[in-house]
């Protein structure tokens, strides 16, 4: 039996949506039609100097990056609304006739494809020309070379921090923009499909959306200490100490040492998140929140504060001493300032 839109409903009829198409069309044409002009002008300047394999590089990898933010973010949206949707609830109880929900549902049901495809595709669009902004960073990582010289802490070549440290952070971060849409999309969803219902004081929660929100938490606890990771060789940059650039003693001896203790707090964490799909309990996960979250004060902020404080402040020449002779030499064999090639009297 075919299904009848909800009383109410607009509908648009076949002139209107010709005009709409119209209307569209000639919006793109405004807002695309000067930067065409100004892409045709800078193909034929690249052109004229020699370069143009440059260019073509450069609309190559942004339409690349455009593609896969575009597929990533849509794709993870489009994936949460069918997860949503394929295992709602059969009957889903409705608490009064003017249940603005239930109204909203018979809509979204009524006209699925173009909530399931339109909502994805504008999603994904969106986060598709965020992404292909940074298009230096991919091919600065794709042609990184090697400097020859490495850093003093963890005995790496100093591309890696030039080249491959900022990509890795910009996927990890592009990671968790689409694990925490997928998040918010996937409580949307199933509070729309009935799997999320707020009846009384607790509310209840089927095992469906449970396990779906469970896995999307868990996936974000593990990008965490995958950030966690990557923080220790962020520290290198650190401006703690006003007077030189790099690692002090507190990043060092408190702040290196605490990301690696929230890093193996938020794999457990994470692993609780799993856990708790295959259990109707949601203490486990609740309680493996609360420790990160402690642990992330305590030792993340509360530690390093103490060491600075009564350590570090009272013999601060001491304690920075190596820091800053790293600093000195760094900027000597940046500036070609050498031993070999100085001659101090």
């Amino acid at each position: 039996m075919a299904m009848r839109p909800p009383v109410g409903a607009p509908t648009l009829n076949r002139r209107t949506r010709i005009l709409l198409i119209a209307a569209g069309v000639l919006v793109l044409l405004l807002l695309g039609g000067s930067r065409l002009i100004t892409l045709y002008v800078d193909w034929l300047w690249f052109g004229e100097v020699g370069y143009r394999n440059v260019f073509t590089t450069i609309i190559f990898t942004r339409i690349l990056q455009f593609l896969l933010g575009a597929v990533l973010i849509g794709g993870a949206v489009a994936l949460s609304l069918w997860i949503a949707y394929r295992f709602r609830p059969v009957f889903v109880p409705v608490s009064g006739p003017e249940d603005p929900i239930a109204r909203y549902r018979t809509v979204i049901i009524s006209r699925l494809r173009i909530f399931g495809i339109g909502i994805p595709l504008l999603v994904g669009v969106i986060a598709g020309l965020a992404a292909q902004g940074d298009w230096q960073t991919v091919q600065q990582f794709l042609h990184s070379t090697a400097f020859g010289v490495t850093d003093p802490e963890f005995g790496i070549d100093v591309s890696f921090y030039a080249f491959e440290l900022p990509f890795y952070r910009w996927v990890l971060d592009w990671l968790f923009i689409a694990v925490t849409i997928s998040f918010i999309v996937a409580l949307i969803a199933h509070y729309m499909f009935g799997g999320i219902r707020l009846t009384g004081r607790a509310g209840q929660v089927s095992a469906a959306a449970r396990a779906h929100l469970a896995v999307l938490a868990g996936v974000f606890v593990l990008l965490k200490a995958v950030a966690y990771y990557l923080d220790r060789y962020e520290l290198l940059y650190s401006t703690r100490n006003p007077t030189f650039t790099g690692a002090t003693y507190t990043d060092l001896n408190a702040v290196m040492p605490a990301k690696l203790i929230l890093l193996f707090i938020s794999i457990i964490c994470a692993a609780a998140f799993f856990v708790a799909v295959f259990r109707r309990n949601l203490q486990l996960p609740a309680i493996a929140v609360v420790l990160l979250v402690l642990s992330s004060v305590l030792v993340g902020a509360a530690w390093p504060a103490v060491l600075q404080q009564f350590v570090v402040a009272p013999n601060a020449n001491e304690r920075e001493a190596p820091s800053i002779q790293r600093n000195i030499d760094a900027t000597r064999q940046a500036f070609g300032l050498t031993q070999d090639k100085v001659d101090i009297q």
